[in-house]
């Protein structure tokens, strides 16, 4: 049954309106001074209420109506406190309809009619949108008081979910079944309609960069068939406000500091399919960094003790990002030395070019008073499954510091960054007092759950399936839980993840992993390993671009199912086995994206100890810098990646088979797996028959692995002229590099003779490379790497390749 009973029931009635114009019209009477006090008396109105009828209610006690009342026993009944009783009856959403009658002897007759109370509310016709998370968006709940204007209002709010996920079409129609009791069913019908997405996307006033370069640089994506698990290409008019951000972002940190977002305008198509955005900007000229400084005007703050933390430079291209920056390490050393009320101003002021140079925007970071105004109250609204100290801790103050505006945008930045709401913002209030200031976070849930799942076929691996279940902020508490498998026809793959990102409620990373694997290594290396193992680790920062992490393993190996002709270096490390590790590591990020770096470098260096218990003895070293340029208004962007890293044995123990680096496949282009360094040529005679003879002569070509390894890689990638719905891009790439070394690369075997002899395996180093050129394209599986590489420097006993495709980022 639709709404429309409601309209029908209420007309059976008075309506309050009525009423009020009654009331209304009987007061005009009264001040006019018609009426004789013997009439007063009749209709009650001027006498003092000795009693108070409520007539109607079923659920609500008496008391409580009389408590929402503005009159009380005792109280003189006028037209005023009759009208604000029924006001703040009506605002209680419980009732229906009300009248309040005045009567002779000072008797005040209370007549409601209760709205019905929602027996449960169910969700029919959406198949898209989940009820979990439709349920927590709407107002009405079970159990609780029915009203016609809250329905109609969560119909809306349940439309523009359906419009947040590019469902414009969508309709939904709240409606009621009656039941006994005073009872309702609210039914929301949905008809979801067809998804909308963005047919295309075009910018107009832009010259340095190009369409394609600045579609990157926005969430929004275009609709492609490719893209059907995807929802980056769904309008969102909430997004389109983040793109323009996005954009501004884009431009200051490249140095237009003139730049401007003029218009972004999304027209629905004539068939009502898509949306065409267009960007109108205006990038106006890219500036360099002019003259720096810092000046202070606060009183014993001295400017030289700052000058250390400034990231701009004079003559470097312009970056608002690193402008940003070096307020927030102002202001941070300021705080930690006790300085509190400044302000750090970013006084911007442009200069034109000279000699036909570019044109520069001189710095000077003014440290001044702020007003003395302290943070009184946080206040979180909004977070219905988030705790509130998930929220709570992004802020870069707390209750009673002092309040900053700086710090109140970085906060504000913060809790954008979770990932965990659909939209969110901070605003201030005024407090108690003119120095007091209550800040506001309002956020709105949205989900944080993943299930993947992913079947493929790859040169490395041939069939292959995994499913992985993730959860970012789990309980509500800001956790990461991931369990993840994977199988393939080489390697089955089992991993559960925790990680709590405020560790003892300060910025340490701390969490740890369960993991299981069984790797075939038969083409390879003859033998096959299974590990199962426990990593707890933690991570501390150690500023905005640095980190350190401390993690231990104990992890139980074991090498098996060797063939006869496996080769005696590695059929001597055989066997089981029990690591325990402790490993210390070091990341430095200096890349402007962490996903789509154009500029920058990211150091990272790690070292394992292995012998605190266990059966295990070496430290085991690595280390890694790869850098970003690009060229072209970053339309072409490349990378040059430098890594080493060595295992040495401890005491008298040799490293294992397990432990050593191998090099080929995605790790060395142009090489199969492990098809780079030391390996078993030797023909040697076993006795493959059983009857005591060692008669048949046999060649292992297992790789051994190396204890050590050097490398180089080189990628540059670019548009190969295709249209971009496709998402196929082209590369070229050379790697170079070395593994070798063995602690003792002799064994002795019956040779081709018959009789012992000692076979000596050639681990020295010795230089490979390669170069080759690559596709990339955007699947709907997620990208995917084709390589085509040839070797130019090689050895004899390497194992080449000369195509493999693979799963992962452009570089």
């Amino acid at each position: 049954m639709a709404l429309d009973w409601w309209d029908a029931r209420r007309s059976e009635i008075a309506l309050p309106a009525r009423l009020l114009a009654a009331i209304l019209a009987l007061a005009a009477v009264l001040a006019a001074g018609a009426p004789a006090p013997q009439a007063h008396a009749q209709s009650g109105l001027g006498q003092p209420v000795s009693r108070i009828d409520v007539i109607g209610a079923q659920r609500i006690e008496r008391e409580t109506i009389i408590s929402y009342m503005q009159i009380g026993l005792g109280d003189r009944v006028d037209a005023g406190s009759i009208n604000e009783s029924l006001k703040r009856l009506f605002a209680t959403g419980l009732f229906r309809d009300v009248r309040i009658i005045p009567q002779s002897g000072g008797v005040l007759a209370v007549e409601v009619v209760e709205n019905p109370i929602i027996n449960q509310i169910s969700f029919e016709g959406n198949s898209d949108i989940d009820d979990d998370v439709l349920e927590p968006q709407i107002r009405s709940r079970s159990r609780g008081a029915f009203t016609r204007a809250r329905a109609e209002a969560d119909a809306l709010t349940i439309l523009e979910v359906y419009r947040a996920s590019g469902r414009f079409s969508a309709t939904v129609e709240p409606v009621i079944i009656e039941r006994d009791n005073n009872r309702v069913d609210l039914i929301f019908e949905i008809s979801e309609g067809e998804q909308v997405g963005v047919s295309a996307i075009n910018f107009v006033g832009n010259s340095e960069y190009s369409d394609r370069r600045l579609r990157s640089a926005i969430e929004t994506s275009e609709s492609a068939w490719w893209k059907f698990l995807a929802t980056s290409d769904n309008y969102n008019p909430d997004r389109l406000e983040f793109d323009k951000e996005l954009l501004r972002r884009f431009y200051f940190s490249r140095g237009y500091a003139d730049f401007e977002v003029l218009s972004a305008v999304a027209e629905l198509g004539p068939e009502r399919d898509g949306f065409f955005i267009t960007f109108t900007i205006s990038e106006g000229a890219q500036y360099d960094t002019g003259v720096v400084d810092v000046v202070s005007s606060v009183p014993g703050v001295d400017s030289a003790d700052f000058e250390d933390l400034v990231e701009t430079d004079t003559g470097d291209t312009y970056d608002a990002d690193l402008v940003e920056r070096t307020v927030k390490r102002i202001q941070e050393r300021a705080g930690q030395s006790g300085v509190n009320f400044i302000d750090v101003r970013p006084d911007a002021r442009r200069q034109p070019a000279v000699d036909g140079g570019a044109p520069t925007v001189d710095l000077v970071y003014r440290i001044v008073e702020a007003p003395r105004v302290y943070v009184e109250r946080i206040e979180i609204e909004g977070n219905s499954r988030t705790l509130d100290r998930v929220v709570r801790r992004e802020f870069e103050f707390v209750e009673g510091d002092a309040f900053n505006a700086f710090r109140l945008q970085q906060s504000r930045t913060n809790i954008r960054r979770l990932g965990f709401f659909k939209t969110s913002d901070v605003t201030t209030e005024r407090g108690s007092s003119p120095d007091r200031v209550v800040v506001k976070a309002q956020v709105e849930e949205q989900s944080t759950g993943d299930i993947s799942f992913g079947f493929g076929f790859s040169s490395a691996d041939s069939f292959g399936g995994q499913i992985t279940l993730t959860e970012r902020n789990f309980l509500g508490r800001g956790q990461f839980v991931r369990v993840g498998a994977t199988a393939s026809s080489s390697r089955q793959f089992f991993e559960f993840r925790f990680t709590e990102p405020y560790f003892l409620d300060r910025k340490v990373r701390a969490g740890f992993d369960i993991f299981h694997t069984e790797q075939d290594n038969q083409d390879e290396s003859s033998f096959d390993v299974r590990r199962t193992g426990f990593r707890p680790r933690v991570t501390f920062p150690l500023d905005e671009d640095s980190s350190l992490s401390l993690n231990y393993l104990l992890q139980q190996e074991d090498i098996r199912d060797t063939p006869i002709d496996v080769s005696p270096l590695i059929a001597q490390d055989e066997g089981s086995r029990l690591i325990s590790q402790l490993g210390i590591g070091y990341t430095l990020d200096k890349r402007n994206d962490p996903i789509k770096p154009t500029e920058g470098f990211v150091l990272s260096a790690s070292s394992n100890l292995a012998g605190l218990g266990g059966d295990a003895f070496f430290v085991k070293s690595t280390a890694s810098v790869k850098g970003f340029t690009s060229f072209f208004s970053e339309e072409v962007i490349a990378s040059l990646e430098l890594a080493g890293g060595g295992v040495v044995g401890l005491e008298t123990d040799d490293v294992r088979v397990g432990d050593r680096f191998s090099l080929g496949g995605d790790s060395f282009r142009g090489f199969e797996d492990s098809g780079v360094g030391p390996r078993d040529e030797n023909t040697v005679l076993i006795d493959l028959d059983g009857d005591g003879n060692a008669e048949t002569p046999l060649t292992s070509d297992d790789a051994l692995g190396g204890n050590y390894f050097a490398v180089a890689r080189a990628d540059v990638s670019f548009p190969v002229g295709l249209p971009e719905e496709y998402g196929i891009f082209g590369g070229l790439f050379a790697d170079v590099g070395t593994l070798w070394g063995l602690d003792d690369p002799t064994y002795t075997a019956i040779g081709p003779s018959g009789g012992l002899e000692t076979f000596t395996i050639d681990d020295d180093l010795k230089l490979r490379a390669s170069v080759g050129a690559s596709v990339f394209w955007s699947s709907p599986f997620g990208p995917v790497r084709f390589n085509f590489a040839t070797p130019i420097i090689k050895q004899d006993e390497d194992e080449t390749e000369f195509f493999r495709f693979s799963a992962g980022t452009r570089f």
